[in-house]
């Protein structure tokens, strides 16, 4: 995406925060203060976590050859890529700010189209919650639910690969 692209969503996204706001001080002026105060803070929470991943990204980019990823999670790594993405995504925290740009550098440095499907299912596990889970849902249903997302990670992994080279072969040949 160019510098360009971004900028220009960057700024339609503030346009539309600001009229937001606008439309609270109109009609509800009492909240206007309140409406500031949290979306600056998430303003900043964002902020924060984007220079965290920017920094992984950066990280991953120099210490992790293109070879060596593509040996662990690309075609030519087999099974061996479902195992990896299937399993580890699982006790990975973080957001959708995280996940979906290391992603894309893990897509760019050889990965393949099931690893990668497979990664954000198991990813949506989110073991970090899994005490939280237990607490209020029990154990015996975490463990299910964990046991039941690691196939299912691998089968959509396989279903996406298939479904994307499909549409690769497709827009190829047009």
């Amino acid at each position: 995406m160019s510098m360009k692209k971004n900028l220009k969503e960057a700024v339609i996204y503030l346009v539309i925060a600001a009229v937001i706001v606008l439309a609270v001080a109109l009609f509800i002026p009492a909240k206007t203060e309140n409406v500031l105060s949290v979306a600056w803070n998430a303003l900043l929470g964002a902020i924060k976590i984007m220079i965290s991943v920017f920094i992984f990204i950066g990280l991953l980019q120099v210490w992790v050859s293109t070879e060596k990823l593509s040996a662990l999670l690309g075609k030519e790594a087999g099974w061996k890529r479902f195992i990896l993405s299937s399993i580890i995504p699982i006790f990975i925290g973080g957001s959708l700010f995280t996940i979906f740009p290391m992603l894309k550098t893990l897509k760019d440095k050889g990965a393949s189209y099931a690893a990668i499907f497979a990664f954000i299912t198991a990813w949506s596990g989110k073991g970090p919650l899994i005490p939280l889970e237990i607490h209020f849902l029990g154990l015996k249903f975490s463990i299910l639910r964990i046991l039941i997302i690691i196939p299912f990670a691998v089968i959509m992994g396989l279903l996406g690969e298939f479904i994307m080279e499909a549409l690769d072969k497709r827009d190829a040949s047009a």
